[in-house]
């Protein structure tokens, strides 16, 4: 068996990972050519990294997107690991575990404090620490039930114009996301970069409309409405733009959000949700625990503190006995040197991560995913990472 190593892709690789990419998925689809140059420019120069044999043939590759990510509605440094491709004939020789551990450490690197993925295969992400974390969710809503609240709107004061939204309205887009999701304490979604936001309401493929405190990109096709982004400051603002959205029931009946499962157009409307809803599961990686801890925004009130021990080959900095503390709305994970500490739960790197995406010890237990510990440790562990993580874009 010849010796893989990894290297980073260089702009000369980038035919020889495009073949292999074909080879796994197919060839790309229309648009794929603009696709690939933008991902490709994102990620040249550290974020791509590929597996070579002794001869340098390249023999798989992936990228690691640089994406922000709320948690506790604080923004974290995230490494979105997208486009692992290996060559066929060199599947069953370690290729694919070599590479996810080099993303692991490259992220650690270059400062990514957590990182996620949809995954193709759970197995393959599970040796490296990966776990399940929540799901993108698409919710149906029956148009008109939207085109209702847009009455309701113009009935509550204040000023609800709404304005088509042109690239110029990128930062002020980025701002009020981040408050949006900092104001609701969320977990799980990624921060929309103003480039990308800039990208989306220049490209001509998606609607978008901005009010002084909100905003709505959406798709339209033929048989549906698919709304991506939502963001509303006030309920006058929210039933404006949801009025928008189901302003074309008639010819468009039906409305697919991929929003937080629990936004709140869920208590607003004047019927339910269409029954079926479909989710796409996502993993998470915890790559660096202190630097994550101290990021990560807590409840004001909490106070608690517990020990976690965790073995963790692929991402050193999480390795070791740990002491963690949350007051006034801030967290800590400080280094004790006593890894046999026997009040202290222990988790290896799946444990953590499912730990830190909202599990509770319970049914980390269940899993076979944590040992030791105690009853007060368990409860002050649910208590610091309690949350209902989500992600509404897919990558």
């Amino acid at each position: 068996m010849s010796e893989l190593r990894t290297r980073d892709v260089v702009e000369s690789d980038l035919p020889a990972v495009l073949t292999i990419r074909g080879r796994s998925f197919g060839p790309l689809g229309s648009g794929g050519d603009t696709w690939w140059q933008r991902v490709s420019a994102e990620t040249l120069g550290g974020r791509m990294i590929a597996v070579v044999d002794e001869n340098d043939t390249i023999l798989g590759a992936g990228r690691i997107r640089p994406f922000e990510q709320a948690w506790g509605g604080r923004h974290l440094r995230m490494g979105g690991v997208a486009g692992v491709y290996v060559e066929p004939s060199a599947r069953g020789r370690g290729v694919a575990t070599a590479l996810t551990r080099a993303l692991i450490t490259r992220m650690g690197e270059l400062g990514d404090v957590v990182s996620c993925l949809f995954p193709t295969t759970a197995t393959l992400y599970r040796r490296s620490g990966f776990e399940v974390g929540g799901t993108q969710t698409r919710t149906t809503y029956a148009g008109h039930h939207l085109r209702s609240l847009g009455a309701l709107g113009g009935r509550s004061g204040g000023d609800t114009t709404v304005r088509s939204a042109t690239p110029d309205d990128a930062a002020a887009l980025h701002a009020l996301a981040r408050e949006a999701q900092s104001r609701h304490a969320v977990s799980g979604p990624m921060l929309p970069s103003v480039a990308r936001l800039a990208e989306e309401l220049g490209g001509g493929e998606l609607t978008s409309y901005v009010v002084d405190d909100g905003f709505v990109v959406y798709d339209l096709s033929e048989d549906a409405l698919t709304v991506e982004q939502l963001v509303a400051g006030s309920p006058a603002t929210a039933a404006a733009l949801w009025g928008v959205v189901g302003s074309g029931s008639s010819a468009i009946p039906t409305v697919h959000t991929h929003l937080d499962p629990r936004d709140p157009v869920a208590l607003a409307l004047g019927g339910l949700p269409a029954a079926e809803v479909r989710q796409v599961p996502w993993m998470g990686r915890v790559i660096d625990l202190a630097a994550a801890v101290a990021g990560r925004g807590f409840a004001a009130p909490l106070v608690a503190e517990a020990e976690l021990v965790v073995d963790d080959a692929e991402a050193p900095a999480n390795a070791g006995a740990w002491h963690l503390e949350v007051r006034h709305g801030r967290g800590t994970a400080t280094r004790t040197g006593d890894q046999a500490a026997g009040s202290a739960l222990h988790v290896g790197a799946r444990g953590l991560s499912a730990l830190w995406c909202g599990w509770s010890v319970s049914r980390l237990r269940q899993a076979g995913l944590a040992t030791g510990g105690t009853a007060a440790g368990d409860a002050a562990l649910d208590a610091v990472f309690a949350c209902t993580p989500y992600i509404t874009e897919y990558f």
